[in-house]
């Protein structure tokens, strides 16, 4: 029978931690993890309410793309760095830094190129 390692014993004992037994340990709740997770509340909602703007006037492209990007990019921290979920946080950071450059590139050609 094998012993199952407490995360009070791993923390004591300073032994080597596997990842799986990371994600076993509690993590600090501080204040700047708990404004993070605010933020991306925030961000998805106020997303949220420009994509259904985005429906009714196709002219907020710029400002739904950009709030997506924002989103993602802090989606993609919380699961890296407060969550420690790890799967999906170079798809979250991929597609929100393409969709921030989309955005620059398509703002730029329209304002100023004049395309």
């Amino acid at each position: 029978m094998t012993k199952k390692k407490s995360t009070k014993n791993i923390i004591e004992n300073n032994s080597k931690i596997t990842s799986g037994e990371l994600n076993n340990i509690p993590r600090k709740v501080t204040k700047f993890n708990i404004a993070f997770i605010n933020i991306q509340l925030f961000l998805t909602f106020f997303t949220l309410g420009l994509f259904i703007w985005y429906i009714i006037d196709s002219d907020m492209i710029y400002s739904f793309q950009l709030f997506l990007g924002l989103t993602l990019l802090v989606m993609a921290y919380n699961n890296q760095f407060i969550y420690r979920s790890k799967k999906m946080t170079a798809v979250y950071a991929s597609v929100g830094f393409i969709l921030l450059i989309l955005d620059l590139i398509m703002y730029i050609g329209v304002h100023f190129i004049g395309v």
